[in-house]
């Protein structure tokens, strides 16, 4: 059985790839302009929340702990509401829809599909009571993950700025 064998100095191409690989390595060890030298810490700076907290990793993580804590809690689960969703066993379907309104309101993809967090929410007669359980719970989650508390403050903030639309019960 006979082997082909690729003969870049026969294609002229080793001469060519040697030259592109030298010019590459130059190109990326010129030190930087004084501007894009000031602008790194700049963008550094610029990172969304989303990012902060480990992308959709680290959504996803903090999410499917969420969840499973807030379908376990024996204090959401007093208002029959509450409890007549979780008994449905659609935990998944949740942790997914969960998942893409953080990422999106924190700065990631545009991939929420559910809806508005008043409509989302209305028929489930939360109390504001319950409505901080779940920031309780929420704040647990970001405890375990070590989510820092300049980001902890940030998502704690943008949490409770929903209370009014979510916590409509008296």
């Amino acid at each position: 059985m006979m082997h082909a064998t690729w003969n870049f100095a026969q294609s002229g191409l080793k001469t060519t790839f040697a030259a592109a690989a030298a010019l590459a390595f130059v190109i990326a060890t010129v030190p930087a302009t004084r501007a894009e030298q000031a602008a790194a810490p700049a963008a550094a700076a610029e990172k969304t929340l989303y990012e902060r907290i480990g992308g959709y990793k680290g959504v996803a993580a903090t999410v499917d702990d969420l969840v499973d804590r807030i379908y376990v809690n024996q204090t959401l689960n007093k208002n029959p509401a509450l409890k007549a969703v979780h008994d449905l066993n659609e935990r998944a379907a949740f942790k997914l829809i969960l998942g893409t309104w953080v990422m999106e309101n924190t700065g990631g993809p545009k991939v929420y599909f559910g809806r508005d967090m008043a409509k989302a929410h209305a028929h489930l007669s939360i109390t504001p009571r319950e409505f901080d359980v779940i920031m309780h719970e929420c704040q647990e989650t970001f405890y375990k993950f070590g989510v820092p508390e300049k980001e902890m403050g940030e998502l704690m903030t943008a949490l409770k700025s929903f209370k009014d639309q979510v916590a409509t019960a008296k």
